[in-house]
């Protein structure tokens, strides 16, 4: 399984649409789609069989763990295979209807383990165009933006405040590389660099860094991808930078509307498909998904941006 920080470019679009808006600029890049059996997998006719066959056990109440693990086993399918049986995070089964091969991800939600993205602007605050996700204290408390309160998960771009994230960035590769150098122990290693004795190259990496997520959706629907730069992270940031520099309303004036939004993306094969989305709608809901998910804190296969 992995999960990645994402940047989507939509075009003007009025906040109430932005769930809807980001759902159809991502549906061209859903990896899979999918057909649910019922909850209980009890009394179904060819889970019968398996018992009266005796892949599966008699007298006993199954649950689709059970059940995916006997028949894939019976037919000597790995989890990934194409007609594996699969159970979603809620322990319901489920089978893959189709693959598609421009696939990035199977779920994606604005909602981050290390809390909101983008700092904004000062004269943004209340600005109904801003992107707000509702985060638990501790989320909130993650990432090197925690401890600013204007925080969100995107909006227009003239109401973004890219520079406060590059500095924050750079300085705290500033402090990473101050403390490495006073204790001679190993170099620090954030995600998409290995610091060096230049301190000054460091904080320009960090700073480089610091805006592009491990994905890029742009306004014209093409789909940029870090992992296709692994050779040359420098040249994915420079172009991620760009591209966003060069977009109507990255500066404040006309054009400011166009939304810039983030998500968390990933792919792995025991989350459900539908929903497209996955919203939360309070933090409570959030700690029930995120437990029922295993995903209750960073995994070391994260690959957001980089800190």
């Amino acid at each position: 399984m992995s999960k990645f920080d994402l940047l989507v470019v939509l075009p003007p679009t009025p906040p109430e649409r932005y769930d809807a808006a980001i759902a159809e600029a991502m549906e061209p890049y859903s990896a899979q789609d999918a057909t649910y059996e019922q909850v209980d997998p009890n009394g179904i006719a060819w889970v019968e069989e398996l018992r009266a066959g005796g892949v599966l056990p008699q007298g006993v109440e199954l649950t689709w763990p059970q059940v995916a693990e006997a028949y894939n086993s019976a037919n000597g399918y790995e989890n990934s295979h194409s007609k594996a049986l699969r159970v979603g995070w809620e322990g319901r089964g489920y089978w893959l209807r189709e693959w598609n091969p421009n696939g990035q991800w199977d779920y994606y939600g604005a909602y981050r383990h290390e809390g909101p993205y983008f700092p904004y602007r000062p004269e943004a605050v209340g600005d109904s165009r801003l992107w707000l996700t509702e985060y638990p204290e501790e989320f909130a408390s993650r990432g090197p933006l925690a401890g600013l309160t204007t925080r969100c998960d995107g909006g227009p771009l003239g109401l973004l405040d890219l520079e406060t994230l590059r500095d924050t960035l750079g300085r705290l590769a500033a402090a990473d590389h101050d403390a490495w150098r006073a204790s001679n122990g190993e170099a620090p290693r954030w995600d998409w660099f290995r610091f060096t004795e230049d301190r000054d190259e460091n904080i320009a990496k960090a700073r480089a860094s610091a805006v592009p997520a491990a994905a890029l959706l742009r306004l014209d629907g093409t789909w940029v991808d870090a992992d296709d730069w692994r050779d040359d992270c420098a040249g994915y940031w420079r172009y991620v930078n760009a591209y966003l520099d060069a977009l109507p309303g990255r500066h404040r004036g006309a054009g400011r509307h166009l939304p810039l939004l983030s998500a968390q993306a990933g792919s792995c094969c025991s989350w459900p498909t539908p929903p497209r989305f996955v919203p939360f709608a309070n933090p409570a809901d959030a700690r029930a998904r995120m437990s029922a998910s295993n995903h209750s804190s960073p995994s070391a296969e994260t690959r957001p941006r980089s800190y």
